[in-house]
């Protein structure tokens, strides 16, 4: 329901703070009831977005202070984190334009400016860049079949399945 609440609507809706303040919320709740009883359970977990994404369109995108994010993180995620992130890397007019094509009824991000975008963008190449260990960047502006094989190298690799 926050998600919806984030993705949803038009783009001035709520400002950066609000936006992590909410994306945390969300994400602890998603932790609390899905993520960690699978993990404990043995299983694997995927999620299409995590912490980065914050990082990224909170504190690079809207200018955030990241250690602002960063005491977000220790208080809603603790210690957790993920042993892999893929960083599908393109063009942002490709993004904007891929998203475009898509298009349902979440276009608040999608309706930000190019500018913002590319400041996302360049946050999240800047996470990959810090964190070479856990990040893998991979570039999505090739064939899907090709972008799938990268993927599934990458994970088979640094996961050891």
């Amino acid at each position: 329901m926050v998600r919806k609440l984030l993705v949803e609507g038009p783009a001035d809706r709520w400002d950066g703070t609000t936006e992590a303040l909410l994306h945390f919320a969300a994400r602890r709740d998603h932790l609390r009831a899905t993520v960690w009883p699978a993990l404990r359970q043995g299983h694997w977990v995927i999620s299409d977005r995590f912490a980065d994404s914050t990082r990224a369109y909170q504190g690079y995108g809207h200018g955030l202070d990241l250690s602002d994010l960063d005491r977000l993180y220790d208080i809603a995620v603790g210690d957790f984190r993920p042993d892999l992130t893929l960083i599908l890397d393109l063009p942002v007019e490709v993004g904007l334009a891929r998203a475009a094509a898509r298009r349902g009824v979440e276009t608040r991000y999608e309706s930000l400016s190019q500018a913002f975008h590319e400041r996302v963008r360049a946050g999240f190449l800047e996470i990959a860049k810090q964190e070479p260990e856990r990040c893998a960047l991979i570039d999505a502006d090739r064939d899907i079949g090709i972008v799938a094989r990268d993927i599934a190298h990458i994970v088979g690799k640094r996961l050891a399945i």
